[in-house]
């Protein structure tokens, strides 16, 4: 996928894995656009609730959390309830994100300040025993060819 190409990928605990582009949200097809201003006041233009978006895919009654990639590597882990109320920003006057491109996690009542994750390029549904609440970092990985 080429950097600069809208999409974001839906996978995980789900019935329908998604490769979302940005006409996908502009249509309407993944729910109502929002104007973000007066839920988030620290930022302007059009999201979609991510509660549309789980009518959609419906994920599976198993999964607990959803993991937001960052194409930097970056990434959140959101317990299910906290995905109610948030919102994924895909647009700023009329156009793509120019900051956060493709779309920018949006959790106005998540426990956390950080929960704005912008440049996410994978949403993914899972299961896990832990009762964790919301995390976020970048992944500390290393590849056998880094070594």
């Amino acid at each position: 996928m080429a950097k600069d190409a809208f999409q974001v990928v839906i996978r995980g605990l789900v019935t329908h894995e998604f490769d979302l582009e940005y006409s996908d949200f502009t249509s309407g097809k993944l729910g109502p656009h929002l104007e973000v201003t007066p839920i988030v006041p620290a930022f302007t233009g059009k999201a979609t609730p991510i509660s549309s978006l789980l009518e959609i895919i419906q994920p599976s009654v198993d999964y607990t959390h959803a993991v937001f990639h960052a194409s930097d590597d970056f990434q959140a882990v959101l317990p299910k309830n906290e995905l109610y109320s948030a919102l994924l920003l895909f647009q700023q006057e009329d156009k793509p994100l120019k900051k956060g491109f493709p779309v920018r996690l949006l959790v106005p009542d998540g426990h956390s300040d950080c929960l704005n994750v912008k440049s996410v390029v994978k949403i993914e549904f899972i299961k896990t025993t832990a009762q964790q609440p919301a995390e976020f970092g970048f992944k500390n990985t290393v590849s056998p060819e880094e070594l």
